[in-house]
Order: structure tokens, then sequence, then C-alpha cells
């Protein structure tokens, strides 16, 4: 007959390690949030453990920590801080290292016995003590076991965990219970390219939502998201290198197997499709966001004297007098941190649909292509070449150092808008020289790297190097003719 107490130990192992979560120190303000918070830290360090993120050591555990009580909007106190991460490490004073433990009962042996266990562990591989690196950490398989209890109610993080969570059962040859995952995955995606087939629908028929639905749908930009799918295509490869160590199990557990890896290429398949739509919808967003940018105008209803002063600062008053002068300073002073070119962030942005042909069975949806656009490139590569110069003999070229051309060189740099594209392009993401061949939607960037290289030889040093860029805080701004300003930045390689 079953026993009611079958499996209590186990149990109580679980709902101990995670009560005890974050409690049991002082962190003055941090108190009543101290599990949540600590909760949140174990997340994080776990979302870097999958995706081989070494900044995990102390100072990173503060960082990290710092940045969720600063979401939470919860005063920021550095010792608080430290202390609620020692807290998380250690149980007791940080020095002694010390397990936390707890007197739980064990059905089996009939008595309450002492249980040992720890929220994070060295990462022994990550931390290279044997080069005087510094303890890097990882969740201990106690921690895991949080993350995946709680892993249902986790919307932002669920579907990597449940990637992560899939494999280890995989490796541990669990197919049955790796099968239960795998069926989540599949709901979890299926939920997620419905909710980007209802967006596209929406958005056609309402433009104006992706304005007033900005902060819902936490956009992102395309590179950002690009990164993602690509991380997520990463372990779903990690998962296939076990098909081909079936034929090692029993005959029963590789037929499990066999259905199983079944089940993981049609989630993977429509992982794809995922990856197909939102890209496509970040596409279209950017078309209408052209398009209408009168939009964008209507938005803001916000009004100073009603939504700040007559019902904010006169009802609620303000702190300390000195946050008033903070407050209209902005409002009156001359001096811009950055000028951004409107003129030119409206006028022809590059639209690409980025879509595949798939033999997949779901419905393809059609964008159309870019507008085709004449340039100039003799004297666009011609301006570029004296960059890519500077750029491979001293590792950074200055913007403001066009300031010092004469009018003439200016006009030449702005009769081609590509060229101030170009800079805004260097200027908001980092990119690595390839050479690659030509085809329609390729980063312009890439395309003048190959046209310079066709043209001078000795720019191909530069090929495998990542272009960043960095503002010159305190230089001049650049200015050309009035017509482009912009802050001083400055583009440069990184270093190996």
């Amino acid at each position: 007959m079953d026993r009611a107490n079958t499996g209590l130990h186990e149990r109580l192992k679980k709902t101990t390690a995670i009560s005890q979560l974050g409690q049991g120190m002082d962190v003055g303000a941090l108190n009543d949030y101290s599990h949540q918070i600590a909760l949140y830290l174990l997340l994080k360090v776990f979302k870097r453990e999958i995706n081989n993120n070494s900044q995990r050591q102390r100072r990173d555990l503060i960082s990290m920590t710092t940045a969720v009580v600063k979401e939470m909007k919860l005063p920021i106190n550095l010792e608080e801080i430290e202390r609620l991460v020692d807290g998380v490490l250690y149980s007791g004073d940080p020095k002694q290292q010390s397990y936390f433990t707890a007197r739980i009962y064990d059905e089996k042996a009939g008595e309450i016995r002492e249980f040992k266990y720890r929220y994070l562990i060295p990462d022994r591989e990550a931390s290279n003590w044997q080069e005087g690196g510094s303890t890097v950490y990882m969740l201990s398989e106690t921690a895991q076991e949080i993350i995946f209890i709680t892993r249902e109610i986790l919307e932002e993080f669920g579907f990597d965990l449940e990637q992560f969570y899939t494999l280890q059962l995989i490796k541990n040859g669990n197919f049955t219970e790796a099968k239960s995952s795998v069926s989540n995955l599949i709901a979890r995606v299926r939920n997620l390219i419905k909710k980007e087939k209802d967006w596209r629908e929406d958005i056609l028929r309402n433009p104006g939502l992706i304005f007033s639905a900005y902060k819902e749908r936490k956009r992102r930009t395309e590179a950002e998201v690009r990164e993602q799918f690509k991380d997520e295509k990463k372990v779903f490869n990690d998962i296939f290198v076990w098909q081909d160590r079936l034929d090692t199990f029993e005959n029963v557990n590789r037929k499990e197997g066999e259905l199983l890896f079944e089940e993981l290429e049609r989630a993977r398949s429509l992982h794809d499709r995922l990856a197909e739509l939102t890209i496509s919808n970040l596409s279209l967003e950017l078309q209408i966001r052209r398009d209408n940018p009168d939009i964008f105008w209507k938005t803001s209803r916000l009004s100073f004297k009603k939504d700040f002063w007559q019902n904010t600062i006169l009802q609620e008053g303000l702190p300390r007098m000195e946050l008033l002068e903070e407050m209209l300073n902005p409002l009156f002073s001359p001096a811009q941190d950055f000028i951004f070119p409107l003129a030119w962030a409206w006028s022809e942005q590059q639209l690409y649909s980025y879509l595949e042909e798939s033999e997949a069975e779901l419905e393809e949806f059609e964008v159309e292509a870019a507008p085709k656009r004449e340039f100039d490139w003799e004297l666009i590569l011609d301006l570029w070449q004296d960059v890519f110069r500077e750029l491979k003999e001293e590792g950074e070229f200055n913007l403001n150092q066009l300031n010092q051309l004469p009018p003439a060189e200016k006009e030449r740099w702005l009769s081609q808008e590509i060229n101030l594209e170009l800079f805004m392009m260097f200027i908001i993401t980092d990119i690595k020289l390839r050479l690659v061949e030509e085809y329609p939607g390729l980063d312009e960037r890439l395309l003048l790297f190959k046209r310079l290289t066709e043209k001078n030889e000795e720019f191909a040093e530069l090929a495998g190097k990542r272009v960043k860029a960095e503002l010159n805080a305190g230089a001049e701004k650049l200015n050309l003719l009035d017509q482009f300003i912009i802050s001083p930045y400055k583009i440069y390689l990184e270093a190996e």
C-alpha cells in the first residue's frame, strides 16, 4: 500500500531550500524583498550559465543584484546589496563560507537528519584558478531544482529554460519526461507564433498600436532578436548531438529516444518559423513607422502643467527643492547631449522581408521588396578609403576630424545620403568586417567594405576585425555645414 510520506524527505529538501532563500539576513530596507531579489539573482546567474557567459564572479553578482534592486525601484545601498549577495552564497559569516543547514525528517530512516546545501557553487571549469582567475559561480543542483519547479510561471525566460531542461533530461536518458518537456516547447512556440500572427493583423488594421503597445511588447532591435534566435538555435543543435548516441541505449529506450527526436524536429521547425515571423514583423513595423510618422507625433499627450505640475508636484510635493531645478533645466537649456537627424531617420529606411522559401505547411506572408536606390559609388569609395586607411593604421577614426575639411569637401560628403546613414549605422551597432557576396538586404557597411577591398587590396587586412563606436566625451561635435550634426563619436577596431 502506498504511504502518504513516500518521497517526503526529497520534497522537504526542495521546500526548505525555497523557503530559506534570501532569509535570515539583515539587509536593511531590502529585508521585505530579500527572497524575491535572491530568486531573481538565481535566474540571472542561470541565464548566463546556460549561455556560457562567464561573468558570474562575486562582483558580477553584486552588479546583477544592483540592477534588480534598481528595476524594482527600491533604495540602492551597496553595503546592503553586498550583504544580500553574501547571504545567497553562504550561511552566516561569509569568511567561514559555511553551507546552509536544516534539520528535516527522513521517512526511510525514521529520524530527523541534517540537510546541507548551497544555492551557488564554484564553476571549476570557468574559474581558471590555475591561472589566478577569480571564482566563477554556477547554480547548485538544489538551486536548479528551484528554477525548474517554477519554470512554468517564468514567461520571459521560459523558452530557453525549457530547452536547457530538455537537454539535461536527454543527457540522463530520461526520454519519457523529456518528451513531456518537448511538448511544452511545442506548445509555447505555437503560442508565440499565434501572437506574432495576431500582432501582424492588428498593426495592419491599426498602425497606432505600434506606439501604444510599445512597453507591453518590450520591443528590441532586429540585431537583438536575431541574436536571441541564434542562441536558441544553438541549444537545439546541442540537443541533436545526442541523437547519434541512441545506439548505446537498450531497445526500449532507443525507441522512446527516436520518438522524442521526431518531436524535437517538429519543435525546431516551428522555432525557425517563429524566427521568420518575428523578423518579418519587425520589418513591417519599421515600414509603418517610416510611412506614418504623424502617428508617432500624435501619441504624446503629456502636459507639463497638468501631468507634472498640477497632478504631481502640487499634490505630492518634492522631497528637495533642488529637484525642481533639475526638472526644469532640460526644458530651457540650449545644450543637447545628442543631436539625431530626424529628417534622415524618416527618409529612406531599408526594409527587407528576410523570409526564405520554406516547405513548411504554415502560411507565408508577402513583404514588399526594398526600393532600389542609386548612389555614386566612385565618390563614396573615394571618401571612405581615407577613413578605413586610418582605421587600419591607427586602429580608430574620430568623426569630428571631418570638421577640418574645406567646405567643398564637406559638400562631397553631404552629396551622398548613404554616407550619413553609414555613420549612424557604425555608431548604433558594432559589426564584424567580412568579405561576402552581394545580395539584396546585405548590410551596407559590408557592401562598402567589399567594394573598398575590390578597389584597393590593402583593406583586405581588416577582414575579420570588429568595428565598434564610443562617445568621445568633451570633444567637439561633428558638424558638416550645419546640415549633419552629431555627437563626437569615434569608430575603432576592437582589440584582439
